[in-house]
């Protein structure tokens, strides 16, 4: 039976590939707002209204700064996912690493759960607008557009640095 050797847990990796992870889902959540006939900033700006408060969805606020200050926040909130998402990889076994299909129902998994913690956790609690977001949409959004390239991501990284080896009869 072939192995993989263990893969280094890497802080570059889960904050390169959260980033990644996190322009996939701005993007899916752009087109997501148009799709519902809402303007394709509103999405960064109820991401700017974290640090901004609901001021971000008035004129008082550019659409340049929503945008700057959304994008900032959700880039920076990705990458501590995809931080998440190493520490996860790093204890997942090391012969499903390099599945494909192994890690993309972890990444998928995953993103549910990041939907969790930030839309049924910190929104019911401090940040209440992203409730008015259609929410068996942003499961699935967090699954596909989140989790999975998180996880393809990791798959990719852990075929192109681990080798397979003989196992020794």
């Amino acid at each position: 039976m072939e192995r993989r050797t263990p893969t280094p847990w890497s802080v570059t990796n889960g904050l390169l590939f959260g980033v990644a992870a996190g322009v996939l889902l701005a993007l899916a959540e752009t087109a997501l707002a148009v799709a519902a006939g809402d303007s394709p900033f509103y999405p960064v700006r109820m991401s700017a209204a974290v640090v901004l408060g609901t001021p971000a969805f008035t004129p008082q606020v550019s659409t340049g700064l929503a945008v700057a200050v959304g994008l900032a926040v959700h880039l920076a909130i990705s990458a501590g996912w995809g931080l998440v998402y190493s520490l996860l990889d790093a204890l997942l076994p090391t012969d499903g690493r390099g599945r494909w299909e192994f890690q993309a129902a972890v990444g998928m998994l995953f993103g549910i759960f990041v939907w969790l913690v930030d839309f049924q956790f910190l929104a019911r609690g401090y940040f209440p607008w992203f409730l008015d977001a259609p929410q068996f949409l942003q499961i699935v959004w967090h699954a596909l557009f989140m989790g999975l390239p998180l996880a393809l991501l990791f798959t990719a990284a852990e075929r192109r640095r681990t080798p397979l080896v003989q196992s020794s009869p």
